[in-house]
Order: structure tokens, then sequence, then C-alpha cells
């Protein structure tokens, strides 16, 4: 498969010099081994709950325990943004524009995968072979390529008729680790702390996020007349026990169960937590994001030109070591 170039972002301007000489340090430590950099782990909270979303902007499958693996959060057959749904000119469909897709539910059996969703017939399809080259595409995530294998005609006619209902204009890509290499990531200017190799498979940028329970009860609390819950902002870790809310702003690597993760970034909110995980509707009122502007702007310079108006809730991490993490497990913080 072709490999993405790393393209490095230059001509920062001065006014951001001294942002960029900080970030340029936690980078140059960040590429050391975690063990050269931990002095020592500190308790902080404890895994409450564990998600895995195969389909892309789909429903998240909730799990007892799953591995954490470079590609993501793996429990079986259940591979996190194994799936995304693509149109006709190959690019991603994604539940912002399309709210209800957050209802599509997948289950694996083996190489056969079920769809379901409201109001429709369930759909079940092979997992497409690697040898079958004839089904390799390219599909397009934020203008990136990913060579990847498209899942047939039939449950393209079933995606098309519950998304646009009409019998055309979305197909299904797979892709399966370790059967394909890993993303590469391309990074982009103002985000030069992302590492080529912190992609998952079909993920925006790592495939972890972590949220915790009294971040998403202190947002309740300043928003009037609508539920949030932390599946508004689908983790992948939900953790619980912090002292205070958005501590999780300060952990630089985390270790859960046998698996040590970095911090690479505060994880920037686009409109989908405005969409009810329950229902798949969008809140007239662009709650919580509205209430998330007021006080979660990125304060640092070089990370509010990357993200804008983007509010910032939960942590993005990417893999340091690979390990099986389960609901339960005490959450530790390096102490560096």
């Amino acid at each position: 498969m072709d490999q993405i170039k790393v393209v490095l972002a230059v001509g920062i301007g001065a006014a951001f010099l001294g942002a960029v000489v900080y970030k340029l340090y936690w980078k140059s430590k960040e590429e050391k081994n975690f063990r050269q950099l931990v002095k020592g782990w500190k308790a902080c909270s404890v895994v409450s709950q564990l998600h895995i979303f195969p389909l892309k902007s789909g429903l998240g499958i909730p799990v007892e325990e799953a591995h954490a693996q470079k590609i993501g959060l793996v429990n079986g057959e259940l591979q996190d943004r194994s799936f995304m749904a693509y149109n006709e000119n190959n690019n991603f469909l994604f539940g912002r524009i399309h709210p209800t897709m957050v209802l599509i539910k997948i289950s694996v059996s083996g190489n056969k995968v079920e769809f379901t969703a409201p109001n429709c017939e369930s759909i079940t399809f092979p997992i497409p072979s690697q040898s079958e080259t004839e089904k390799l595409v390219k599909v397009r995530i934020f203008g990136e390529e990913v060579a990847a294998f498209d899942c047939g005609d039939q449950v393209a006619q079933w995606l098309s008729q519950y998304i646009f209902q009409k019998d055309s204009g979305a197909r299904l890509a797979h892709l399966s680790y370790p059967k394909v290499s890993p993303r590469v990531l391309k990074s982009k200017p103002g985000q030069n702390w992302l590492k080529p190799t912190d992609a998952g498979l079909f993920s925006n940028a790592t495939p972890f996020h972590l949220l915790s329970v009294e971040s998403a009860n202190d947002l309740n609390s300043r928003v009037d007349g609508v539920e949030i819950s932390t599946l508004n902002f689908r983790p992948t870790i939900t953790v619980s026990g912090c002292q205070r809310p958005y501590e999780e702003d300060d952990w630089r690597f985390v270790r859960i169960g046998e698996a040590v993760f970095r911090y690479v970034k505060g994880t920037e909110r686009c409109i989908l937590p405005t969409i009810d995980p329950a229902t798949g509707i969008k809140d007239p009122n662009q709650e919580p994001l509205r209430t998330l502007r007021k006080y979660r702007l990125a304060e640092d310079p070089v990370l509010r030109k990357a993200m804008g108006e983007s509010p910032l809730m939960g942590i993005s991490l990417a893999l340091e070591q690979a390990g099986r993490i389960r609901i339960g497990d005490v959450v530790y913080v390096g102490q560096l």
C-alpha cells in the first residue's frame, strides 16, 4: 500500500515562537522511551467504561476488557474504527452530517459482520479477504488517502438506503490489523506533536480517547435543558474518581493494566457531541458545544491556531506499550 509522506509544518510566525519552543521541548522529551522519563506512577482514578467503535461514526460497543494495540482497542474480532462508510467520491461519511449513523450497531463473528439500525432489517455480509485485491479502494479521510477493502454491493445498498433513502450513494470500507500496515499520519500545520505512527485504522488522528466522568459532570452543571452523557463524546476509555474535573488535561503518561499511553493533545470537538447517542437527533441549540466554547477553547496560541473555535474535552492518547486493560483497573499517571 502507498505510504503517506510526513509533511512538516513550516513558516510559523514570530508571534508564536515561544509556544513553538515549548511544544518542541515536549516533543523532544516524548520521543524518548517513557521509561527514561517517568520517575514514578501515581494512582489518580479507575476505568469505569470501555467502548469500541467498529464503524467510524457508528454506535459504541461496551466491553469489559480490551487489548490496547497500536491501532486502538481490540476485543476478539472487534477492532476500533475498522469500518468506514464512504461516498461516490471516495470521501468518508460521518455522523456530524448524517447523524443517524451513530445508531448503526455492528457485531462480528468470524469473517461475518452484522449491521443493525432502527427501522431497518439487519444485514449480514462477509469481511473481504486480503487476497481479494480487486476490492482494494483508496478512500479519503480529511484529504488523506487510505488504501482499504470495499465490502461489496449488498452492504453498500443497505447503507445507502439507511443514510440517503436510495439504492446508491454510500459504500463500506474495511481495514484489519495486522493484515494491513497501520496508517502513517500526515502532520498538519500547528500539529507537529503528532508522530507519523500515532494513527489508528480509520480514526481521525490517535485511536485512544480518554474522558473523565468528573469532566462530563462539570459540563452538565453548566448546560441548561439537556442531559449530557460521556457517550456524547465517544471516548474509548472513561475514567472516574478524579479529584477535579479536567484533571486529565495534565496527564502526560498514563498506565492502565498492562498498557502505557502517551498524551498527544486535548481532543478538539466538532458538532458530533451535539447528537444524542440514543436517538441520533442533533440538539437544536448546539449543546454542549455552545457551552464548551465559553470556557474550553485552547489557551496555547499554537493549539488555538490549529483548533480554532473547536473546544477541548478529554485527551487524545497514543500507545507506548501494548497490553490488556479492564473496567476497574486503576489509572496511574506518570510523575516526571
